[in-house]
């Protein structure tokens, strides 16, 4: 059953008037002292003011929107040619983030990984990427060779091979080819990340981190793809995720290295390739797999999320480990048959809580990390006073209620939405704005009588 977000009574103070003797029972106070009289909302969420319009932020018709670890906004705005950067203030970002301007595809989603690369999609069959920070740093030049160390003798090799080979690299002993001009803007510059098509992923490959053994792909490269979300995976699993609406499916791609590069701080890091490691979920009706699906999501801890208009289940969660289902029908108010409206995205807090934004339905519900429904917010929230009597042992008592009454008519046709340090962000693209809301911590709502 579809939890209604609009009424729920909180009973917060009783007023005791014993009419035959005329004596008034004391109020609670503000103070913990009695839990009669007070609720602590620590799930309680208010508005930010000002909104921030499209019209302010230069967007026309942003479809996605995702918070990097650092706090920066990145809107994908489809009609554009752009992703958009703005600060936590609102200010948008320019400078090398101009790089991100006048693309020459439509993105439709975007997310970023903890190496700063910022991945993109245009409902196409290809994932493209920015290195944010190599062209925000600088290269100086591509490592062509390094020494490596085997049983005391230098031996040269290309990184790759270096690293294929599982010797020790000798440190400060690389070979740097500054001359690599056309290789060095075309590193910096937004490229193609991940190809089915390309040889790598038709005819497999080595990963040289850990030496594994790649199958090739080239059935599922010349099939039909549509690539609508991303998420990335954690820092230790080297990958991200990619949803493919046309054969349902959700992939990981794991980062190849390719080319190793050093920066102009003099730090050395590896840019990547996207090879296929796997499909960790495939079309089908029953939890954990994939019908028409809209939305990808993932959590500190490497789980995923996905949000999907077929049958039979809104929302799935896959285990990171295992990648098998992690919600269960009948246990888990996320997997309620009628639970949403339409479930168009999901992101997730560092606390590990699940906001899903419900376009139908004109809200966000919050579930806990195990799943179940706490509230509904990003909606307009009203107390109303309810006072009523009765007669208790002869004694007449007079009852002052609070009913918090929501009403869902903040939103009108809302795309998207990302959660970053207890923030809310939702693409209102009805109203043509982005609301905010923030988390307030133990919330205290107490007698309005009360002097002090």
């Amino acid at each position: 059953m579809k939890h209604s977000p609009r009424t729920s009574l909180i009973f917060l103070f009783l007023t005791a008037l014993v009419m035959s003797c005329s004596e008034n029972m004391d109020l609670p106070d503000s103070g913990g002292n009695t839990n009669t009289g007070i609720n602590r909302d620590t799930d309680k969420y208010v508005a930010i003011s000002p909104d921030w319009t499209f019209s302010d932020l230069g967007l026309v018709t942003p479809l996605d929107i995702y918070a990097s670890k650092d706090g920066r906004l990145y809107i994908a705005d489809s009609s554009q040619n752009r992703i958009r950067v703005i600060r936590p203030s609102g200010e948008i970002e320019s400078g090398i983030y101009d790089t991100l301007d006048n693309l020459p595809l439509k993105p439709t989603a975007v997310c970023l990984d903890a190496r700063f690369n910022v991945y993109y999609v245009d409902n196409g069959n290809k994932v493209y990427v920015w290195p944010q920070f190599s062209a925000a740093t600088g290269i100086e030049g591509i490592v062509t060779g390094r020494y490596y160390n085997d049983n005391g003798t230098p031996v040269l090799m290309d990184p790759r091979s270096g690293l294929l080979s599982g010797l020790r690299a000798i440190p400060y002993s690389e070979i740097v080819d500054t001359t690599l001009t056309d290789v060095i803007d075309s590193l910096v510059a937004p490229h193609v990340f991940y190809d089915p098509l390309s040889e790598r992923n038709r005819l497999g490959t080595t990963d040289p981190v850990n030496r594994e053994a790649l199958s090739g792909r080239p059935v599922y490269a010349t099939v039909s793809k549509s690539f609508v979300a991303l998420a990335p995976a954690s820092e230790s699993n080297r990958a991200i995720y990619v949803m493919d609406a046309v054969n349902n499916e959700i992939l990981k791609v794991r980062l190849i290295p390719t080319l190793m590069v050093k920066l102009k701080n003099g730090q050395l890091i590896w840019h990547y390739e996207g090879v296929l490691d796997r499909f960790v979920a495939t079309a089908g009706t029953g939890a954990g797999t994939v019908a028409q699906p809209l939305s990808l999501a993932s959590d500190n801890s490497g789980n995923v999320f996905y949000t999907q208009t077929g049958d039979f289940f809104s929302v799935h969660k896959l285990n990171g480990s295992t990648y098998e289902s992690g919600f269960l029908v009948g246990i888990h108010d996320i997997m309620n048959l009628g639970e949403f409206g339409y479930a168009r995205d999901i992101s997730t807090s560092s606390e590990g809580n699940i906001f899903v934004l419900d376009t139908l339905d004109r809200d966000v519900k919050m579930y806990a990390p195990t799943g179940d429904f706490l509230k509904s917010v990003v909606v307009r929230e009203e107390w109303i006073r309810l006072t009523d009597s009765s007669y208790v042992n002869d004694t007449l008592v007079v009852r002052d209620t609070l009913v918090l009454q929501q009403y869902p008519d903040l939103l009108n046709n809302p795309l998207a939405l990302t959660v970053y340090n207890d923030v809310i962000y939702t693409l209102d693209n009805g109203n043509f704005r982005i609301l905010r809301f923030t988390k307030v911590d133990d919330v205290v709502i107490d007698n309005p009588d009360r002097e002090e």
